[in-house]
């Protein structure tokens, strides 16, 4: 009795040490597993943007399907009011990459600052609008006239660029400032303006409210012409000791624009929900009008594109006196991605831009 007793215990304690040395064991290569995993995502990045916007499609996405985790980095994703907050997050080292528009950007760029453009990320057509029955038809109709155009905006300064081409005198048109929110009614209602110059993305708040494209502008082809809306901005001294992160920030960004185009309803849900979050239920974008938005290309995301469009503007800039000297292509921009990026737009497009 006793000798089978004994032979009870000895198997009992074989048995508890058997199970402690696999456990052991277990548990080195689960800590071998996640000291890599935290390796992997060891990169850190803070990332500025304005929550509000589908123009920040890329970046939105990327955060919500866990593209920044599965290229290797912690992106901390800083929400912003727009473009100009962003150039002071970026300026002052409170974020290190983030988007916006060159016209928000380029006082920066002229004094030198540690920042420079390295990616693009939307672009869109500009539109004048005209009241109807108004004979408003061309360009010269618009001389003597109120044009509310977002003074020294993207869309100002392409709407200037054009007239130039044209051979038109923008010094015989009265231009002013007028709020988004208010433009319909400066239209339509008190006819504040006769035309006025928006995004393409903008035209339908106009068009419901009985507005018309100018006929010159589409006869001349300038509704199918897209601007740079917004570009990926970095500050270069994080990118000169972090460009290993940054070229993973890339992988992550260039994934969610392959999300997109091969998702687009299910991108759309996650940027309309991400957005009516972020502003705590103030702005509202249907998801079906962003994809509808995308299908008619009236917002083109993008990965690459041709940065002589943004130095075109850069110089008119310069003759508008917006700006005391002509940036240059390498006072804008940092180019050392730019083969990685020409293959990736032609990747994910199916065109180089």
């Amino acid at each position: 009795m006793k000798k089978w007793l004994y032979l009870g215990v000895v198997l009992i304690l074989l048995f508890l040490i058997i199970f402690f040395v696999k456990q052991t064991k277990k548990e080195g290569v689960n800590n071998e597993v996640n000291n890599e995993v935290n390796k992997e995502i060891n990169d850190k990045i803070r990332v500025g943007y304005n929550t509000e916007s589908i123009m920040n499609a890329s970046i939105i996405v990327a955060h919500e399907k866990g593209f920044f985790e599965k290229n290797g980095i912690s992106a901390n994703l800083v929400p912003l009011k727009g473009g100009k907050e962003v150039r002071q997050a970026i300026v002052a080292d409170q974020v290190d990459i983030g988007l916006g528009a060159f016209t928000n950007f380029m006082t920066a760029m002229e004094v030198g600052a540690p920042i420079k453009f390295i990616a693009a990320s939307a672009s869109s057509a500009n539109m004048i609008l005209v009241r109807p029955n108004e004979n408003i038809n061309k360009f010269e109709d618009l001389y003597g006239k109120k044009i509310c155009s977002g003074i020294a905006g993207t869309s100002d300064i392409g709407f200037r660029i054009a007239m130039e081409k044209e051979g038109v005198d923008v010094n015989k048109m009265e231009f002013i400032d007028i709020e988004r929110e208010f433009q319909v009614a400066a239209l339509m209602t008190k006819k504040a303006v006769s035309a006025v110059v928006v995004s393409e993305q903008d035209v339908n708040m106009l068009t419901q409210a009985g507005a018309i494209i100018l006929p010159e502008w589409e006869s001349k082809g300038y509704s199918q012409s897209k601007m740079p809306r917004n570009q990926l901005a970095v500050n270069t001294d994080f990118l000169n000791s972090n460009q290993k992160t940054v070229e993973k920030f890339l992988d992550a960004y260039a994934d969610a624009q392959k999300f997109i185009v091969a998702n687009p309803e299910e991108s759309a849900r996650l940027i309309s929900e991400h957005i009516k979050e972020g502003s705590g239920g103030a702005v509202n974008h249907l998801p079906e009008k962003i994809v509808e938005d995308w299908k008619n290309k009236k917002i083109v995301n993008m990965i690459w594109d041709d940065p002589m469009i943004t130095i075109e503007l850069a110089k008119k800039a310069k003759e508008m006196g917006l700006v005391e000297k002509e940036l240059l292509l390498n006072d804008v921009f940092d180019l050392r991605f730019e083969n990685k990026l020409k293959s990736l737009q032609a990747e994910i497009y199916g065109y180089e831009n």
